[in-house]
């Protein structure tokens, strides 16, 4: 597998279409420290997130590695869950999976800090002002992203109007410094219409096509000569 560099001084072309509120209005944030959120600003292209942030620290700085935390999901402490255990559990099993098949394509898949490692944390969330807590953590090992995905034919569990946030958090995996934030509504899609979704295969086409379009984001931001431009937004 070749193994390209990413740029991380190139990741304020990660600023996206501003479809979130304002920082001021923004709502509760599972991962991304205060100081951070205070810094999130909209972004300006319809491929990129709603909300971004770049360090200083990210100048200069290039990787070959990519470790991926195991995603998490966040839950309102006061409201009632609109997934189920089991589901929320498949949901970042196979959020996971995906991404690692995706970012595995460009990037050496780390399973412990080393020297040019990124390191990301993902997490979903309903988008909500309430305090939220981790519910459910993915059950994957960060080095088997070829492990199956559940794609039978049970309903989907995203079909009661679950529209969740996605927030990632990018640090340098020796140092942990903060090199850059992004927030995503509808997994970075154009909409999200809850009825569409009718088994797990219109979940896994939703995550996939998200795992695509953060692939072609690094692409595009170390200037690949090859990006795959995503599909059309679903949803």
């Amino acid at each position: 597998m070749l193994c390209r560099l990413l740029s991380i001084a190139l990741l304020p072309l990660l600023a996206g279409c501003a479809g979130l509120q304002a920082p001021a209005e923004r709502g509760t944030s599972a991962i991304l420290p205060e100081e951070i959120q205070a810094k999130l600003q909209p972004g300006e292209s319809d491929l990129a997130p709603d909300l971004y942030f770049v360090s200083d620290a990210a100048n200069g700085r290039s990787f070959d590695k990519v470790m991926i935390d195991p995603i998490i999901y966040f839950s309102p402490l006061e409201e009632m869950r609109t997934i189920s255990p089991e589901d929320r559990q498949t949901l970042l099993n196979n959020f996971h999976i995906l991404m690692g098949r995706q970012l595995g394509k460009d990037f050496l898949l780390a399973i412990e800090p080393q020297r040019g490692t990124v390191r990301v944390q993902f997490a979903l969330l309903p988008e909500t002002r309430e305090e939220v807590a981790m519910d459910t953590v993915a059950m994957v090992a960060r080095q088997d992203p070829e492990k199956e995905i559940v794609i039978d034919t049970l309903a989907s569990p995203l079909a009661k109007g679950a529209d969740l946030l996605v927030e990632a958090l990018w640090t340098d995996a020796v140092t942990g410094e903060v090199l850059g934030a992004m927030v995503d509504r509808h997994f970075g899609q154009g909409g999200f219409d809850g009825p569409s979704f009718r088994s797990w295969a219109d979940v896994n086409r939703y995550l996939e096509a998200y795992a695509v379009l953060i692939r072609y984001r690094l692409c595009s931001y170390r200037k690949g000569a090859h990006c795959a431009a995503p599909p059309a937004p679903l949803g």
